[in-house]
């Protein structure tokens, strides 16, 4: 049901809007001076960065942040819309290449689940490192394990989910320009 309701949905105005969101979003939290770059500038690398296993994180990160742990939990709440944003700029547009070119029915359609999962296993890593950075729960062990996890998660889904969208978008847009210029039959 989601799946066929997502592609059915479709269309080059909600790509544009979720994108032009994403972005807009993507630069107050990323890019200008804020809770991300203040706590960015005093741990780097923050564990969230970080593919693979790395001993010692986050407690290493979380030992170095001192006065910008407050700017890190903030972060962590503001990342929740920035996952969810870009999931749906992803799902966006996976589904509307496989409407335009067609693919709907293929094995395809189930690449609209990796933003499902790219969302949840941020939702959970955001969670274990608010929980961690606030002193919560411990910053070593099985907590820092399960965040990396699911750092790995969503790093995989991330990337594949964005090549996919990427992929999607530059197919949709070529079929879309082929069939505005081709000659009524």
């Amino acid at each position: 049901m989601f799946i066929s309701r997502r592609i059915e949905e479709a269309s080059w105005i909600r790509f544009l809007v979720s994108f032009t969101l994403l972005f807009a979003y993507s630069y107050w939290v990323f890019i200008r001076p804020g809770y991300w770059t203040r706590a960015n500038d005093a741990a780097a690398p923050l564990p969230e960065t970080l593919q693979g296993f790395h001993e010692g994180e986050p407690a290493r990160a979380f030992a170095m942040l001192g006065e910008a742990t407050s700017d890190y939990l903030i972060f962590q709440a503001a990342d929740i819309p920035f996952a969810f944003l870009n999931a749906l700029m992803i799902t966006t547009a996976v589904a509307l290449g496989l409407k335009i070119l067609k693919l709907a029915a293929t094995p395809l359609r189930f690449l609209l689940l990796l933003p499902l999962i790219l969302f949840a296993a941020e939702i959970v890593e955001d969670a274990l490192l608010f929980l961690m950075a606030a002193d919560y729960i411990p910053d070593a062990g099985a907590p820092a394990k399960a965040q990396q996890i699911m750092t790995n998660i969503k790093g995989a889904s991330g990337m594949l989910g964005t090549v996919c969208a990427l992929v999607a978008i530059i197919g949709a847009a070529i079929a879309s320009l082929i069939h505005l210029f081709r000659k009524p039959a």
